[in-house]
């Protein structure tokens, strides 16, 4: 308890004595601390939920006999904020727009769970299926990756920041101690000094945790954007699997 106390002491008096620009700087840093948290708890919690939709949806297609059947039993409809299902809508949603083109109804895309034989996609319908299901996918992981340039930016320029700040409270103090000549004592000057240094301590206290969480949720990221990737090109394996016959021709 003496120690938390003494160094918030510390930290207080430094805040102090420092000059104008210092002390603008140190608020700078506060506000750009907690817009950095802000972020890192917000883009954490968002991946967890991403993830956890993602999941829930992958269990409802595996009980599905046709990759279709689940966009018709919603008709089409997924909550928001699900990159799997709008992957997984974009794909179904161009693969019944080219089977009604032929004259397939939705009813008797529904009929082939039943054990109806699916009707003949070609190669081109199959590429343009692939196609629009990977377009989607480009736009999702632009969501997914949200919010990870911001924290970038901030665990670069916190430190940059702060050591910004030490330098100009430096200068400013052998600047003063110039001015006076041989009057000024380093003790007049030392606590602007002090002051100064406050800024680099507080942008380390910023880059610190930044950088590690940014290590952390670009993992995630990462994981995330794989895991969309792998079931972009299943889905797509899968929708070619329905129709394509087994001599290797269209079903």
């Amino acid at each position: 308890m003496n120690t938390s106390f003494l160094l918030a002491n510390i930290v207080f008096d430094a805040y102090r004595t420092s000059s104008g620009f210092n002390k603008f700087v140190v608020v700078v840093l506060f506000i750009l601390s907690v817009y950095t948290l802000a972020n890192m708890f917000g883009k954490g919690g968002a991946l967890k939920i991403i993830d956890r939709k993602n999941q829930k949806l992958l269990r409802q297609l595996r009980t599905k006999p046709h990759p279709a059947q689940l966009y018709l039993e919603v008709q089409g409809r997924f909550a928001p904020g699900i990159p799997m299902a709008d992957v997984y809508a974009a794909a179904i949603k161009e693969m019944l727009s080219l089977l009604r083109k032929r004259g397939v109804l939705e009813a008797d895309v529904a009929g082939w769970s039943a054990g109806l034989a699916p009707v003949a996609l070609t190669e081109s319908e199959i590429d343009a299926i692939r196609s629009c299901a990977e377009s989607e996918l480009e736009e999702q992981l632009i969501v997914i990756e949200d919010k990870m340039s911001s924290l970038a930016a901030c665990t670069s320029t916190a430190p940059s920041l702060g050591l910004f700040g030490t330098v100009w409270g430096v200068m400013e103090s052998f600047m003063a101690m110039a001015s006076s000549g041989s009057t000024m004592m380093i003790t007049s000057v030392a606590p602007g000094i002090s002051g100064a240094l406050l800024t680099t301590v507080m942008g380390l206290l910023i880059a610190i945790p930044a950088v590690w969480g940014f290590n952390y949720l670009s993992d995630r990221v990462r994981s995330t954007s794989v895991k969309v990737r792998n079931f972009t090109d299943q889905l797509v394996a899968d929708i070619a699997r329905h129709h394509v016959r087994h001599d290797g021709g269209a079903a």
